[in-house]
């Protein structure tokens, strides 16, 4: 999938406090991805506070042995681009049409690949991206402890 790349307007202080902060902490991603990001996150969260959800709804979406609650924001990148797609309600969403993870990850490359080893996924109220076989490996981990 080809993406255009538009100029959005910043001033120069948050533009070089971007690229200084990415510096400064070993960020490896464009700008443009860290900046698509950001606005998709704020987007997500301007949303939710107008429809005066609660953040302990128990909408989200299945996936196996992995529950993505409402609001997840799911990473795939591929040749060095990030695509992202959301859960919202009882979905997930990618370009605004509920897919699957294995249909939002093997629609980006056009070629089967594993879901699992190439979805980061970052749930709502927390920063860090964790991959998605990680959180499958540690609800698994759970599921047995509780047998």
């Amino acid at each position: 999938m080809d993406h255009m790349l538009f100029s959005l307007p910043a001033s120069f202080e948050t533009y070089q406090g971007l690229g200084n902060f990415m510096f400064t902490q070993g960020l490896k991603q464009e700008m443009h991805e860290i900046v698509d990001e950001a606005i998709a996150a704020w987007m997500a969260a301007f949303l939710d506070a107008k429809s005066n959800r609660s953040p302990a709804t128990l909408d989200g979406y299945q996936w196996k042995d992995v529950f993505l609650p409402d609001g997840a924001i799911l990473r795939n990148v591929y040749k060095r681009t990030s695509y992202l797609a959301y859960v919202r309600g009882r979905e997930l969403l990618f370009e605004g049409k509920a897919v699957s993870p294995a249909q939002f990850v093997n629609q980006i490359s056009g070629s089967f690949r594993n879901a699992w080893e190439t979805i980061w996924i970052r749930l709502p109220n927390e920063v860090e991206w964790k991959r998605a076989v990680t959180l499958r490996t540690k609800s698994r981990r759970n599921k047995r402890k509780q047998e």
